[in-house]
């Protein structure tokens, strides 16, 4: 995040006071390149339940799992392929994947070197005598994304571990038993095989694109930013959620604009520091994120109004991939990361007409008599900070001119809806006017676009 002095505008006018303009890392701009991250769900809760570990599968053969969740041998993809995966995450168009390296249960996909306090070895990893994958999961990942252009990332849970005893809230969850193979260990010794794991996480595999532990650091940030000062999703290169996992954050959480400036749900058109929003749909219709059998996949007239919502919005759509457990993304889940990929190249790709540059007003003079338009999609130069407050989309008439839409942010992408579709006349002019600014525009696209087939109305837009 960078501040520059730059003058004040106001509706389209300099004055002489100064504004600091705050601006996105190298690291946040990346982050914001593209529309979809794929998160990725592949670890032993795979092989049990959506719950994770718990006290009736941890030394129990549940009926819904594979193994033991206590047993490393557990989890074994007999037919592991994340060069298969990288099919489906391209064919999405997503330029980032995140692969759960260490979730709820503890259980690690890569052989950690960790040790606890009296030298004894975590011992809860692919790799350690009795697992099943004796290879490092991690790196397969690491090299299948670098092979297919994707930058890689990893989530690793810091508030449970099943295994150490801690639970969703991260506190001591082995209060009145300890189960037969958990390790019942102090808030520092959790604390001390934490870092020990999150260093081998970034330091092993190059630099990370984007890094997300989850609740929370745990201390461990300034760490996060000495080993990967590049990564997106740490305190130098701060993101955050957009609170909700439906895929509808207007219906959930509101409908007002998004600032990548400021941090929280309904952000801060004037913040002092760049945090990039995401929302973390699943595929599922379920709320469910690690692969089960008889779960119901999405469709791609319910995923239109999803990417809408949060693309459409300004924010970057982290998608879940539940891996199943041959290791493979399943057919019916590609089929729909292509289509929805397909579609939105399909729909977004060939405008009718396109302006850009610096200023207030951009029209769009390559529209044609007889066209139809029921769709305009904005992005802003947000090398240069978001800058735009208010504008208003508008078409001529005898009249003089007509709004369309009237919005403030803009950001990174904004998709406008019309109710119906509009039909181009002779003589007709549509124009996109700032009419509030914190400093001169910087527009990177302002088009309009055909009706898109297979289309559904979003529930809110």
């Amino acid at each position: 995040m960078v501040l520059s002095s730059l003058p004040l505008v106001f509706a389209g006018f300099a004055t002489c006071h100064a504004a600091l303009i705050t601006v996105p890392s190298a690291s946040q701009l990346r982050y914001q390149s593209t529309d979809f991250v794929a998160l990725i769900h592949f670890n032993i809760e795979t092989f049990a339940h959506n719950t994770g570990c718990d006290s009736s599968n941890w030394n129990t053969l549940a009926p819904y799992a594979t193994g033991k969740t206590r047993d490393p041998a557990t989890f074994y993809p007999k037919k592991l392929n994340t060069t298969q995966w990288m099919e489906s995450i391209t064919g999405l168009g997503a330029n980032i994947a995140v692969l759960t390296a260490k979730h709820g249960c503890g259980f690690t996909l890569w052989p950690s070197k960790a040790k606890f306090l009296d030298g004894r070895p975590y011992n809860y990893s692919v790799g350690i005598p009795g697992a099943s994958i004796q290879y490092d999961v991690l790196r397969k990942f690491v090299d299948s994304a670098q092979d297919a252009g994707v930058g890689h990332g990893f989530y690793y849970s810091i508030m449970k571990n099943f295994y150490l005893c801690h639970d969703f809230n991260g506190k001591h969850s082995c209060l009145s038993s300890v189960l037969p193979g958990q390790q019942n260990i102090s808030e520092e010794e959790y604390l001390h095989m934490a870092k020990q794991q999150v260093t081998e996480l970034w330091t092993q595999y190059g630099n990370i694109t984007r890094i997300w532990v989850d609740s929370g650091l745990g201390g461990l940030g300034p760490l996060m930013d000495q080993l990967q000062p590049q990564a997106a999703g740490t305190p130098l290169n701060p993101i955050d959620w957009c609170g909700t996992e439906s895929g509808y954050p207007s219906r959930d959480v509101g409908s007002g604009d998004i600032w990548s400036t400021g941090h929280g749900y309904f952000r801060q058109a004037n913040g002092t520091q760049w945090v990039p929003k995401y929302c973390d749909p699943q595929l599922f219709r379920e709320h469910v994120w690690f692969w089960e059998p008889s779960l119901h996949v999405r469709s791609l007239a319910e995923m239109i109004p999803i990417y809408h919502d949060i693309v459409g919005r300004g924010m970057v759509m982290e998608l879940a991939f539940s891996i199943d457990r041959d290791g493979l993304v399943e057919e019916s889940h590609a089929k729909v990361y292509r289509q929805l990929g397909q579609w939105v190249q399909q729909c977004y790709a060939s405008p009718l007409a396109v302006a850009s540059g610096k200023g207030y007003v951009f029209n769009l003079f390559a529209l044609r008599e007889g066209q139809m338009v029921d769709r305009f999609q904005i992005q802003e130069g947000i090398v240069m900070g978001q800058r735009v407050r208010n504008y208003t989309i508008e078409r001529s008439s005898s009249n003089g001119w007509v709004p369309l839409v009237s919005a403030s942010a803009i950001g990174r992408k904004r998709i406008h809806l019309l109710p119906k579709s509009l039909m181009v006349s002779a003589s007709m002019m549509i124009r996109l006017r700032i009419e509030n600014a914190i400093a001169e525009p910087s527009i990177k696209q302002f088009s309009a676009f055909a009706p898109c087939p297979d289309e559904m109305i979003p529930l809110s837009i």
